[in-house]
């Protein structure tokens, strides 16, 4: 199962997205994606996180849709893995309620993932922090700000760089095909930057732009400038009939049910319910890799009725008679 582990974070996906609001989203201040980011984590957890890091913002990352896409995991096992994510500290589960012009206000739940670990008192800062409301009459202290991108080598004080440019200049780490000159960047800086506009974050720009190449690129400032010109995102609604969206309040939830902190006890991100229903499987071990009943594209099994008729005739003992029908 070595090799499963490896593939599953090293596939590039095609991966379900979540309703508009919801789903995956980045903690701030990670620190930058390295080999080593996971290898504190068992190899299938390691495997897990390792696919969850690169899938862009708002994909949906329950244990059902991963267990559809990872075919060498069951849903019983994935739950079990975004457990330990949970207690190892990448992930919280949080309910953000959001106001809209008008007065109108609604819910969103959101997975947030974080690629360096952090600690129970972070994610309760965090949530303190987004939520711009200190319960305890003190100012919330903001999360510490995402690390800087990449900059130009240069001699004296590196020259400010746009988020745009920045997206750019890191394909090449991700897939060397696309490595640009700082020319090139420049140049495309514009659509990126359009893209954004319209609401398209870091990582959706990145995953749009590296997923699904051709066998060979041949330049990859051309290819770049017409995959970003011909997948340009949709422009938005004219001012009067865009909703502006301002978080009022947010409470952490359960990783696995509807439970938050106002109705429950969370341990670390998980209900006392919950928790006692993954370590009942995890005891009764049912939370093993590929189990059949949980695959979301079952095994081939072989026909064992012409298995045994192949090794008789292999043996020269003929075929079984036909029982008798009375």
């Amino acid at each position: 199962m070595a090799t499963a582990h490896i593939s599953a974070a090293l596939r590039a996906p095609s991966h379900p997205m979540a309703k508009a609001g919801y789903g995956k989203r980045h903690a701030p201040g990670e620190a930058p994606r390295g080999a080593a980011d996971f290898a504190h984590l068992p190899a299938r957890e390691a495997a897990i996180a390792g696919y969850i890091d690169r899938l862009p913002e708002g994909s949906a990352i329950g244990y059902k849709p991963l267990a559809e896409e990872l075919s060498d995991y069951g849903q019983q096992a994935c739950r079990s893995a975004l457990d330990r994510l949970t207690r190892a500290g990448h992930l919280r589960r949080i309910k953000v309620h959001l106001t809209v012009d008008g007065g109108g206000k609604r819910w969103v739940t959101r997975t947030y993932f974080s690629r360096t670990a952090r600690d129970a008192a972070w994610w309760a800062e965090f949530v303190r922090f987004i939520r711009g409301v200190d319960v305890t009459g003190q100012p919330a202290a903001v999360p510490e700000a995402p690390q800087a991108g990449p900059q130009a080598d240069t001699v004296g004080e590196p020259p400010a760089r746009s988020e745009a440019y920045d997206v750019l200049a890191g394909l090449g780490r991700k897939e060397p095909r696309l490595q640009l000159s700082d020319g090139e960047c420049v140049v495309l800086e514009h659509l990126v930057d359009e893209w954004m506009a319209r609401g398209a974050g870091r990582e959706q720009v990145t995953h749009a732009l590296v997923a699904g190449l051709p066998a060979s690129v041949h330049s990859a400032g051309a290819f770049l400038r017409t995959r970003l010109e011909n997948k340009m995102p949709p422009a938005p609604q004219p001012a009067g009939n865009v909703q502006q969206e301002e978080i009022v309040g947010a409470e952490m939830m359960c990783a696995f049910c509807d439970e938050d902190e106002t109705t429950t006890t969370l341990i670390d991100g998980v209900c006392v319910d919950c928790r006692a229903d993954i370590d009942r499987d995890e005891a009764a071990g049912e939370t093993g890799d590929v189990p059949d009943t949980f695959l979301a594209r079952p095994r081939q099994r072989p026909d064992v009725a012409a298995r045994v008729a192949e090794l008789r005739a292999a043996a020269g003992r003929g075929t079984l008679p036909l029982p008798r029908r009375r």
